[in-house]
């Protein structure tokens, strides 16, 4: 079973604008309101991928009761099983403006805070699941969440399915505090300027500078690392006693959107990791799927076909191994 954890999702609001300036009235040309929370689109293309095969994709988190349903309805439409909690309030809006130059203005709202007895409620929740192979843990925290927060949902799932393979997709204060606490995940997916946040140094799309970061004593204890370097692909780090680096250089696409391509890599790597494949598969899988997500005006959505073929052609990915 593949399970996603999205402690704090969103409803997105994005408007399309002619020009867009600060301290002025400005008006769309165009909107549209789609559910948001990385967790959301992992669980959504995790399911495509698994044939929408009802049962074997789960998905987590809180929801408000004022229009959390628009994420329920969503899930529901992918065959996701959902276990949110909803609490009182609504769930996040997030608004992005974009001018016809392509200029993005983004504002997101924080969320509410969790209380301590809601989030025991989403460790119960996740103790209620059995037979994980490959969970999720998805973007940012909600307002006064305890430091240790990601590592309390850590430790839970370790008790439940030890075997399971943990993927921490987060960043900021919450991935350094959770990768620096008794209980790690086993994949985390920070882009070049998340890694360097996590680092303290400036890191280009380079994989020469990504490749050097990620000899930071930091990630020692992270089994694998995978760095997005947007359109020159990805450098990974693979093992902890002997690590083994790469990068990981992917055919250059039109892309059509680019919005949620991270979260399509992780449901990529959720599904291959429940079908069983080592670590470099896995994350050609992952790869594959964020490159199928560019290809689609839909945000974390992929045809499994175009997977499929960018997994079979040797020359779309390509793994080179960094002595």
């Amino acid at each position: 079973m593949i399970l996603t954890i999205t402690a704090n999702p969103s409803i997105d609001m994005i408007y399309h604008t002619l020009s867009f300036d600060a301290g002025k009235t400005n008006r769309e040309t165009s909107h549209k309101q789609v559910v948001g929370g990385k967790g959301i689109n992992a669980a959504r293309v995790a399911s495509i991928l698994s044939g929408q095969n009802n049962n074997n994709v789960v998905a987590t988190g809180f929801v408000g009761e004022q229009n959390g349903q628009l994420i329920l309805d969503d899930l529901a439409n992918y065959e996701v099983t959902h276990k949110f909690i909803a609490r009182p309030g609504r769930t996040r809006l997030c608004y992005t403006i974009i001018d016809q130059n392509g200029t993005k203005t983004e504002l997101n709202e924080n969320g509410d805070p969790v209380s301590e007895d809601q989030l025991q409620e989403l460790l119960n929740t996740i103790r209620s699941l059995d037979e994980l192979d490959a969970v999720s843990i998805n973007g940012s925290l909600p307002p006064n969440s305890p430091i240790d927060a990601y590592s309390q949902i850590i430790q839970t799932i370790r008790e439940i399915s030890p075997n399971s393979k943990i993927i921490l997709d987060t960043s900021g204060q919450a991935l350094r505090d959770t990768i620096s606490g008794n209980f790690i995940p086993d994949i985390i997916k920070p882009n070049n300027d998340e890694l360097g946040e996590l680092t303290g140094e400036h890191i280009s799309e380079n994989p020469r500078d990504a490749i050097a970061a990620l000899h930071n004593q930091r990630l020692a204890r992270i089994p694998i690392v995978v760095v997005s370097l947007g359109s020159t692909g990805a450098a990974i780090k693979v093992g902890t006693a002997n690590p083994q680096f790469y990068v990981v250089k992917t055919r250059s696409l039109n892309a059509v959107n680019t919005e949620g391509a991270g979260d399509s890599t992780v449901g990529g790597m959720l599904f291959a990791i429940s079908q069983g494949l080592g670590d470099l598969r896995t994350v050609k899988y992952g790869m594959a799927a964020g490159m199928a997500n560019v290809m689609e005006l839909k945000t974390g959505f992929l045809q499994p076909e175009n997977v499929s073929a960018y997994i079979e052609d040797d020359s779309q990915i390509l793994f080179q191994k960094i002595n």
